[in-house]
């Protein structure tokens, strides 16, 4: 059945309050748009593995996942854009090149090339236990989003890897997908692939990795604690992520009472 309206949120600083879990308004505040045929889908960097305890606590069966790389709907996987294995190899080159340290993701799984301080930090920044190593991985299993975990240095990679783009999405990370690849992306893929283009669309966010999202979605609602330049890009502005922001945002935009 096509939903009369879908919502996609994203997770850190939006969906997830400072403790990264899900406030108990905003868990009712799902439910009651799942009650009035308004699907909402979580679009968040990270992958599968990561948020099975949103997916838990939400109830939750559709996916923009590791910023549009992967998409799935309603608990379907429906499309998937896997990154060139030799386009990773010589990314992997380049990051040995500058001691920087990489992780691979697939739709189920983390795993990183070596671990060190910086890796340490940012998986802890995440509340989340550092990955086991395995350097190959994209050689054995798809690949669809990467990681480069360093504290500076972000201006070597782009020109040398024109193929990719960079968003520095944590102090100690560069989220890396395929030039074009964003939330975005994966939000106009999902519509095409299931007819659902005359949907009216909401997005929630707080970060520069929103921005595109914003900019894809009919109506955009940014986070008190949102960056400046997404909230400039929002129709409105909600309460922050601590203080019911959701569900305050989803009645500033009519679709709750």
């Amino acid at each position: 059945m096509k939903p009369a309206a879908i919502c996609f949120f994203d997770l850190d600083g939006t969906l997830l309050t400072s403790d990264s879990v899900v406030a108990p308004s905003s868990v009712q505040a799902l439910q009651a748009l799942r009650a009035k045929n308004i699907m909402p889908i979580i679009a968040t960097g990270r992958t599968l593995c990561e948020i099975e305890h949103v997916l838990e606590a939400t109830k939750m069966t559709s996916v923009i996942a590791m910023n549009g790389q992967y998409v799935m709907y309603d608990g379907k996987e429906v499309y998937t854009n896997p990154i060139d294995v030799a386009e990773i190899k010589a990314l992997h080159e380049g990051a040995q090149s500058q001691c920087v340290e990489m992780a691979f993701y697939t739709e189920e799984k983390i795993r990183a090339t070596a671990q060190n301080e910086i890796m340490e930090k940012h998986y802890r920044y995440l509340g989340e236990a550092s990955p086991e190593i395995d350097a190959e991985l994209y050689l054995k299993e798809p690949i669809y989003m990467l990681l480069l975990l360093l504290e500076q240095g972000d201006d070597f990679f782009p020109e040398r890897y024109p193929y990719f783009q960079f968003v520095r999405n944590t102090p100690f990370s560069n989220d890396v997908v395929p030039k074009g690849g964003s939330k975005a992306r994966g939000i106009a893929k999902l519509l095409e692939v299931m007819g659902f283009e005359d949907v009216p669309t909401y997005a929630f966010g707080d970060g520069m990795n929103d921005l595109e999202m914003f900019e894809a979605v009919d109506y955009a609602v940014a986070m008190d604690n949102a960056v400046p330049s997404l909230k400039e890009k929002a129709a409105f502005i909600t309460a922050n992520n601590n203080e019911d922001g959701i569900a305050k945002g989803l009645r500033l935009c009519g679709l709750l009472e």
